[in-house]
Formats: structure tokens, C-alpha cells, sequence
């Protein structure tokens, strides 16, 4: 794991552990390499955290 990473988390750029990543039907959706957060793919390369789905 590199030093910048979990800075880049922080900041709420993450990596997805490409393996595990599932289409759900509107978005990419995995789970981040540095820290285990679910996030979701906005576009090419760019991933945030998932929102939580309160309702």
C-alpha cells in the first residue's frame, strides 16, 4: 500500500479492488482497495464513496 493512499481516501478519491467490481444496473460498485468503503463509479477512473440509500 503506498503513503499516499489513505490520504486519498481521505479526500474521498478512492481505487476500487478491480475484482470484485459488479455492475448493479446504473453504476459501477465496488469496494476501495485502501480502506473497504463501498463506492461507485462516476466516470472513467473517477470513483467516490457511496451515499448512503436512507429513505
Amino acid at each position: 500500500m503506498a503513503v499516499i493512499s489513505p490520504i486519498a481516501c481521505l479526500m474521498g478519491r478512492h481505487e476500487p479492488l478491480r475484482r470484485n467490481v459488479e455492475w448493479n444496473g446504473l453504476h459501477y460498485v465496488g469496494n476501495c482497495r485502501h480502506c473497504g468503503k463501498e463506492i461507485v463509479r462516476l466516470s472513467h477512473r473517477k470513483w467516490r464513496e457511496k451515499l448512503s440509500e436512507a429513505g
